[in-house]
């Protein structure tokens, strides 16, 4: 479910747009020194969020640079880092393990089976360094794989699940915003949820996978969906937040939308 907490550019200045990229470089190049190559190849914009987020919530010192890399070998891409990059690198490669290994178990897809060797010996270091977010990482995705094989049909149930999993991530220090945090995350993370079932329904339906919106077939599901991010943009507004406020909002706002938005217009949606 990664690639849904992305920006609208058509909404963003072109300094926010230069603005977002050199923060979303700098988590790639947080992957790259932490975790190589395939640190990189398991870039997601949605951790490129949260160390925004993160970043602006706690006023963090930057670090500022320019370097070349294998998607842009000829010039030189400025990038910002932050302590929150650091974290949310971690956080990326422990979700880009477990994806690797749902989509192995589920299709036997060999690439998936190799990366998820790949990425396994980076856990210790970051299960150690984070072991609160780790073990609500592997509980939650336990439990949605067990609501998966009993074909649970009430989509509050997987919803919450995943939107428990998505609060630990955002509560990235027990502080007093940790609960604003760890509420804004969570109704991301059902926000998440709904929005991936609601928009691969009809695969799924018509390939006999599983969908907890199976039973509950509409067609449309925008409102179900704005009361759910409703909650988490009430606990975003909590937040003190200056720096790239705006580009945060454009997130929560637009960004979370587009894909839907896309299948739509296509006449996809179910």
């Amino acid at each position: 479910m990664f690639g849904y907490i992305a920006t609208n550019p058509k909404e963003l200045s072109k300094e926010e747009k230069e603005r977002y990229q050199r923060c979303y470089c700098g988590l790639c190049r947080q992957l790259d020194v932490r975790y190589g190559s395939i640190g990189k190849a398991s870039l997601a914009c949605d951790m490129a969020f949260l160390a925004m987020l993160l970043s602006s919530l706690y006023e963090l010192k930057e670090t500022e640079g320019s370097r070349r890399c294998i998607f842009h070998p000829l010039k030189g891409r400025a990038y910002a880092v932050t302590e929150a990059a650091a974290y949310a690198a971690d956080m990326n490669i422990i979700l880009a393990y477990y994806q690797c290994l749902d989509n192995w178990h589920d299709s036997h897809n060999l690439i998936a089976k190799q990366k998820s060797r790949a990425l396994a010996k980076y856990l210790p270091s970051v299960e150690e360094a984070h072991p609160q977010q780790c073990l609500v990482i592997a509980d939650k995705l336990r439990d949605l794989g067990e609501m998966e094989e009993d074909n649970e049909l009430n989509p509050d149930l997987p919803a919450n699940c995943f939107g428990e999993l998505m609060g630990a991530l955002f509560a990235w220090r027990e502080d007093e915003y940790a609960d604003t945090l760890r509420r804004m995350g969570a109704s991301l993370g059902r926000f998440i949820y709904l929005l991936d079932a609601v928009n691969d329904l009809k695969a799924d339906i018509k390939k006999q996978r599983y969908n907890p919106l199976a039973a509950q077939l509409e067609t449309d599901y925008t409102a179900m969906l704005t009361m759910v991010i409703a909650e988490c943009t009430v606990e975003f507004e909590k937040l003190p937040l200056r720096r790239d406020r705006h580009i945060l909002i454009n997130h929560l706002y637009s960004g979370v939308w587009r894909k839907y938005r896309t299948r739509k217009r296509k006449g996809d949606d179910a």
